[in-house]
């Protein structure tokens, strides 16, 4: 048995130096390299399990639930990268408002706040700027920002903004100090939104881990314990357990999502 766990972590490290994933006609195969990193981190985590533990059916059980970690972890900062870019927003609109009392056109002032703003704005201003002078004009430019953002934010000032420009005249700067306003009061709304969610998070999440690490503590200290998952009666039941796992993980995933503000566009 300790055969297979080294198996299982030198497949997990051809899989990663490779890139090939198996491709079922029911699953659609993602990126290699997400896949390859949670391979090896799975291949390990079993390999050490198991040599802590001595009994296979945790070991790989523990190691599959290792396996979603760089997914997890790739999520976050995707999380995070798309609140920070969310929250630059008021910062845009101010200058925003700032040039156009000053004579700045609707364009040129979305332009220079969003290289003013730095970041991800600073590729979408060079970007606002070629299809300005080169392109289809200013309505293309904020269709092309708001699927390089892709965030409900951007499609509720992108749209605001077309409409603005459509219509000119004197309400461009009211409008835009009116949209200011209403991003600033939705984006603290969310925050205060989020920390109220984080301490259910960490509920969810102790609910997952917690069964784990009684079960290596139980295997960890009780011999007997060791030798009665060997058995095919403890083989199922960390099956269960796995599968119970995952689905709880992937429902969680998808509860979180429900408290999301809703895409205008896709």
């Amino acid at each position: 048995m300790r055969g297979l766990a080294v198996i299982l972590a030198t497949t997990s490290v051809w899989i990663a130096v490779t890139g090939r994933t198996p491709a079922f006609r029911l699953w659609r195969p993602v990126s290699w390299v997400p896949v390859g990193i949670g391979s090896v981190i799975a291949g390990a985590v079993a390999a050490l399990m198991y040599g802590f533990l001595g009994t296979l059916a945790p070991s790989v059980a523990i190691g599959a639930l290792a396996f979603v970690v760089p997914s997890v972890v790739r999520s976050a900062r995707t999380h995070a990268a798309k609140r920070e870019r969310m929250e630059s927003w008021p910062d845009v609109l101010a200058h925003m408002r700032a040039g156009i009392a000053s004579g700045s056109t609707l364009p040129d002032s979305l332009i220079d706040a969003c290289t003013r703003v730095g970041g991800e704005f600073s590729a979408a201003a060079e970007e606002v700027r070629m299809h300005v002078m080169f392109g289809s004009g200013f309505s293309e430019a904020l269709d092309k920002m708001r699927a390089r953002f892709d965030d409900p934010v951007t499609d509720r000032v992108t749209s605001t903004l077309a409409v603005a420009q459509r219509v000119g005249g004197h309400r461009v700067g009211s409008v835009v100090a009116s949209l200011q306003r209403s991003v600033a009061d939705d984006l603290a709304l969310r925050s205060a939104h989020d920390a109220v969610m984080t301490e259910q998070r960490w509920t969810a999440a102790v609910a997952l881990i917690a069964p784990w690490a009684l079960l290596v503590l139980s295997i960890a200290t009780n011999p007997q314990s060791a030798a009665a998952f060997d058995t095919s009666e403890g083989v199922t039941v960390v099956a269960i357990g796995l599968v119970a796992t995952l689905t709880g993980w992937i429902l969680a995933r998808r509860s979180a999502r429900l408290s999301e503000p809703p895409r205008i566009f896709r």
